[in-house]
């Protein structure tokens, strides 16, 4: 059809110009009938307000693109977690504020500085044209001092829908999400590590790993290789992780405070703010606005065999989580469930199921690590136009929220005059605080 084009004239037929009286004459009755529903409509909001419902005021903003939105209100939570559960989180801005009141990690009190990556796996544009997504598997890697050389523990996250939980006893209004957690195989490791200052290109390294597995190349058809995704994806995946039983997480919408009470503790027991305090956001969300998470375990906690910190050792894990916008708390402890006291009586275990078990990580205090966003890792539009964008697995991005904490994310985001600086500053805080 032609499209009209200013200064040119028209001839308008005869009937036309009867259907444009007639919409004339009916548009004083049209306007007057949308008023009268209009005014219905608001006595009946003012008369039946909608339940409202405990969900983040933050996760509007998804980083990570997820399926369609559905009425499905444990769904929706579903969609709504996966979408902030990604990115860069660090604890730089808590330790500062340790060290000012002289605490130091282990013992003293204090935190060490860690980092947290979490890597979402891209899904086709086919699969993420699904209204229903079923799970999110996600790679997770913590590491020391800012530096992602410094890498002490991989995981590989599982969340599962509602809907799809086998465990939930067929639940039906049961909204909790699953989070099952792995350990990774050597292979996948190793070769992650090699690249572990760019998390954006791990899914690719673990995808090849996989290839290798099944002694298959990549030199097919777009067709070939999109099915190949979609297999790795449902079954490839599970083959280079190893879970870790009893040590499944749930996301609760109906959680219980009782057992998140750190979320209302002064961590430093007093209201003063020092002049050399660093800022932080810290803090400055409500608890309804934020998803919470305890071990299916309970406060028992679950034993499981050390990998990374003290292989061949058994350590009994406790965990709570909180996530926010734009904050992650991670209330994670080991204990030693084998110690013995010096005169060969096993370590009391009924104070609380811990008793005086000795720490193996994490705060003496109970004050969890007290992450904050530094980027959000999203999909990568890669559609030119071509059929190829609709077979393959999206590419991921990078973009840093936080400027002022980007020098953690590595080498390439900091100068080495930088990096070095912001470690003093934690060593000057110390000795501040005790001068």
């Amino acid at each position: 059809m032609e499209a009209f084009s200013v200064g040119k004239r028209y001839h308008v037929p005869c009937k036309a110009r009867s259907m444009v009286l007639i919409f004339a004459w009916m548009a004083p009755l049209l306007l007057n009938s949308l008023q009268v529903v209009a005014s219905f409509t608001h006595h009946c909001s003012r008369q039946w307000p909608t339940r409202k419902r405990r969900n983040p005021k933050g996760s509007g903003v998804e980083c990570f693109q997820t399926g369609e939105s559905s009425s499905d209100d444990s769904n929706n939570y579903f969609r709504h977690l996966v979408s902030q559960f990604q990115g860069d989180f660090d604890n730089y801005h808590q330790v500062l504020r340790d060290r000012h009141h002289a605490l130091t990690p282990a013992e003293g009190g204090g935190h060490e500085h860690i980092h947290c990556t979490l890597v979402p796996c891209p899904q086709s544009a086919v699969s993420k044209k699904q209204h229903h997504q079923k799970d999110q598997w996600i790679l997770a890697a913590f590491y020391f001092n800012g530096n992602p050389r410094q890498i002490f523990r991989f995981r590989m996250y599982k969340l599962v829908s509602p809907k799809d939980d086998d465990n939930n006893n067929n639940k039906i209004d049961d909204e909790r999400v699953r989070m099952k957690l792995h350990t990774l195989s050597p292979g996948l490791e190793k070769q992650l590590r090699q690249y572990s200052d760019q998390p954006c290109t791990w899914w690719r390294e673990a995808y090849a790993v996989w290839l290798n597995s099944t002694n298959e190349g990549e030199n097919e058809s777009v067709d070939l290789r999109s099915n190949k995704w979609n297999t790795f994806h449902s079954e490839g995946i599970q083959r280079l992780v190893s879970p870790l039983i009893g040590c499944d997480v749930l996301w609760d919408p109906q959680w219980d405070p009782k057992k998140h009470t750190y979320l209302n503790v002064d961590e430093y027991n007093d209201t003063s703010s020092s002049s050399c305090s660093p800022p932080t956001s810290l803090s400055n969300y409500s608890n309804d606005e934020g998803y919470h998470a305890t071990m299916e375990a309970g406060s028992k906690g679950a034993i499981v065999d050390s990998i990374s910190l003290i292989p061949g050792k058994r350590i009994l894990i406790k965990d709570e989580l909180s996530l926010w916008k734009n904050e992650f708390w991670i209330n994670d402890r080991g204990y030693d469930p084998d110690a013995v006291a010096e005169e060969g009586v096993e370590v009391d275990e009924s104070r609380n199921g811990v008793g005086i078990m000795p720490f193996v990580y994490g705060n003496r205090r109970g004050i969890p690590y007290k992450l904050e966003r530094v980027s959000c890792i999203s999909t990568k539009d890669t559609n030119d136009g071509g059929d190829e964008m609709y077979s393959l697995p999206l590419l991921l991005e990078r973009t840093v929220s936080k400027q002022e904490l980007a020098w953690t994310l590595g080498e390439a985001y900091r100068e080495q005059a930088v990096y070095e600086s912001k470690l003093l500053a934690v060593e000057k805080a110390l000795l501040h605080s005790n001068s």
